[in-house]
């Protein structure tokens, strides 16, 4: 503890000094701290924000080729190559008409298709068909690659064949043997609010 009435005038003189610029880089410090956030705070929101601009311009510098892009596709009519919008029902059986046409006209014999719930993904409507039909490898070939090249865009999935001869089987000249064959078909139609 410094007992301030037993300094000389030298040491007082020494020690007013050394409060008054204590108080002086305090008052400083108190004022230039927070100018110094405040300036930090503000070059970054404004680094951000010509960041942002920048990035803005250059997607809006993009419309004019977006704009071509997108006339271009409505000129291709893309809803031809989904199946009919409406009620599930209308679209499946859309699905099942362009298949049993596929399959009877490539000698392929249908046994059964059935329509599970069709799957709703956003804008779209997913609508299965399960078929089921015998066919020999030829009229199958036709049959897939009909289906996978039609319009409407339609897709095979979890094909399943199942040839009903023994493995030592051996065909007659121009005979081929009749497989079971079962398999899912999709396409998708737009919904509503498309």
């Amino acid at each position: 503890m410094i007992n301030f009435r037993t300094l000389s005038a030298e040491q007082s003189r020494k020690l007013a000094l050394a409060l008054l610029a204590g108080v002086i880089v305090l008052a400083v410090a108190a004022v230039a701290v927070p100018t110094w956030f405040a300036h930090r705070h503000y070059d970054r929101a404004l680094t951000e924000g010509t960041d942002l601009l920048q990035r803005y311009r250059r997607i809006a510098a993009t419309r004019p080729d977006v704009t071509r892009s997108l006339e271009t596709m409505r000129a291709r009519e893309a809803r031809k190559f989904f199946l009919r919008p409406g009620a599930p029902a209308l679209s499946a059986a859309e699905g099942q008409e362009v298949l049993r046409q596929l399959i009877e006209g490539n000698g392929a014999k249908l046994i059964t298709m059935q329509v599970p719930p069709s799957k709703e993904e956003g804008r779209y409507r997913q609508v299965t068909v399960n078929v089921q039909l015998t066919a020999n490898v030829q009229a199958l070939r036709r049959i897939l690659h009909t289906i996978e090249s039609a319009t409407p865009y339609l897709f095979v999935d979890n094909l399943m064949i199942r040839s009903s001869v023994p493995y030592n089987f051996r065909p007659g000249p121009g005979a081929e043997p009749e497989m079971f064959v079962q398999f899912d078909v999709y396409g998708y139609s737009q919904t509503a609010g498309s």
